[in-house]
């Protein structure tokens, strides 16, 4: 459905061509249903969320700067943090996901918009200056008449200007009146915006192979491992049936029983028993409780669970449990390179999507003039415990403040990643102030001390020169005397 009214609206509506072929909006729209099912065991979703919470856990971002702007844009930059490990999922999961702002109310929003509901129209280098985005659908139900509307967005950069055009339609990619939807009516059906030179939204692309010279789309984190997974699925089934096949009961002859209305055997619910014909007394009663094959289907289901773990370049220990008896600290932590490799191509591809969300922010401030200008620059702060030792690194971190190479603000922003590096400074600053350092301290002993000093030695020559003036009277009353 969506290649059909991708197709329709890019011809019709909006009268762009596409670098996007038919082949590839079919293969995203897969991507997406094969992420989006819940009937069964999905491990692209189990890869996906798993990498997330190592990708962004304990991880910040921050917007460097002390103005206007970059407080605002810190504010949008938290709200789509919050949802970082939910992005990093999608960016996994569909093979990309866009984080597309929106302004409500003189607030700086955004939405998240599929892999599958994009086609890149033009691309420039590393930057789309093309591209038409199903940001949003809409259902509204009267009765038991529930009818689906779309809004489409169209982004085409001409000479460094921006022409953003909003088409609104039904299921059937037919125009409708935007009144229907009050929550559109509001939304300028074109802007056009100078000195743009990318679309206004951050594209967040899978780090996997697509095994093609094309990476204009990102693919799953599982591309190219179905094989396997359906290998392992069929073992699953293999190990429930043999359950089911092995459940003991215990066969009595047909006699021991009563007969109900229909002439069937009153046997008892729970399933335990089950009824046979013997002619036999010694046959009587009887068991069934044979072994179940259970090591050799789990020893095969392990071997099929660490072939996808190759398949798709992590460690050990996603779906196999790490081997780490014997295994010091930093063995362990070695031997989870592969997936720290595949976490920092996850995070690269993150950091570029933000910032292009991010330009995206700035630009729609100045054009709805949310706040003053002001510059601005994004900076990640990731946690490294993954594949290094925390202890390790704040020694690090340590000797660097007394080798003069790391500033101590730094360091507190190691320890406290929600700060900025300028709430860091500004506490330190305030620190210094009321607990003064050691240098001080000493130097106002020393202070002490000298003054300490001079009181006694000009004590001591006071007490000199009494004594000199007492020795003196003594010597003139004696005088006195004689005479």
């Amino acid at each position: 459905m969506l290649k059909t009214l991708f197709n329709w609206i890019l011809k019709t509506l909006f009268g762009v061509k596409t670098e996007t072929n038919d082949a590839e909006i079919t293969m995203n729209d897969q991507f997406a249903q094969e992420y989006r099912a819940i009937e069964e065991i999905n491990f692209t979703s189990i890869f996906a969320n798993k990498l997330a919470n190592f990708a962004v856990s304990d991880s910040t971002a921050n917007i460097v700067g002390n103005n206007k702007r970059t407080q605002m844009l810190t504010d949008t930059l938290n709200l789509a943090m919050a949802r970082s490990k939910k992005i990093v999922g999608m960016q996994l999961g569909y093979g990309g996901v866009c984080v597309v702002p929106y302004i409500d109310n003189g607030q700086l929003l955004h939405t998240l918009v599929e892999q599958n509901r994009l086609t890149i129209d033009q691309i420039s280098g590393e930057k789309i200056i093309g591209a038409t985005l199903l940001a949003e659908q809409k259902t509204i139900t009267s009765g038991s008449i529930s009818d689906t509307y779309f809004r489409w967005v169209n982004y085409k950069i001409e000479n460094n200007v921006l022409i953003m055009t909003q088409k609104y339609t039904d299921q059937q990619g037919s125009e409708i009146d935007v009144s229907l939807i009050p929550e559109w009516a509001n939304i300028n059906p074109e802007e056009r915006i100078m000195n743009v030179d990318r679309v206004l939204f951050g594209y967040i692309k899978s780090p996997i192979n697509n095994r093609i010279s094309n990476d204009k789309y990102g693919v799953p984190i599982t591309f190219g491992c179905q094989h396997t997974i359906n290998e392992i699925k069929d073992c699953l089934k293999q190990i429930a049936r043999e359950f089911t096949l092995k459940e003991a009961f215990v066969g009595i002859d047909e006699r021991m029983f009563g007969k109900d209305s229909q002439g069937r055997s009153k046997l008892p619910r729970n399933g335990l028993f089950k009824t046979f014909k013997s002619d036999s007394d010694a046959d009587f009663f009887q068991e069934f409780s044979p072994a179940i094959r259970e090591s050799s289907y789990y020893a095969r289901l392990q071997e099929l669970y660490t072939r996808l773990e190759k398949e798709i370049g992590v460690s050990k220990g996603f779906l196999t449990d790490m081997e780490s008896s014997n295994a010091t600290a930093t063995e362990i932590r070695r031997a989870m390179y592969d997936t720290f490799t595949l976490v920092n191509d996850i995070r690269k591809n993150f950091e570029k999507g933000m910032k292009d969300f991010i330009y995206a922010c700035n630009v729609l401030a100045n054009r709805y003039n949310l706040s003053p200008l002001g510059d601005y620059e994004l900076a990640f702060n990731w946690d490294y415990s993954l594949l290094t030792d925390t202890q390790e690194e704040f020694n690090h971190y340590i000797q660097g403040v007394s080798q003069g190479v790391i500033k101590k603000e730094e360091l507190r922003n190691w320890i406290i990643p929600n700060e900025t590096l300028e709430e860091s400074k500004k506490a330190i600053e305030e620190i210094e102030e009321n607990v003064p350092n050691v240098d001080k301290l000493l130097s106002d002993n020393s202070d002490d001390l000298q003054d300490n000093q001079s009181s006694k030695e000009e004590k001591d020559d006071k007490d000199n020169k009494d004594d000199k003036s007492q020795d003196d009277n003594k010597d003139s009353k004696e005088k006195d005397k004689k005479e």
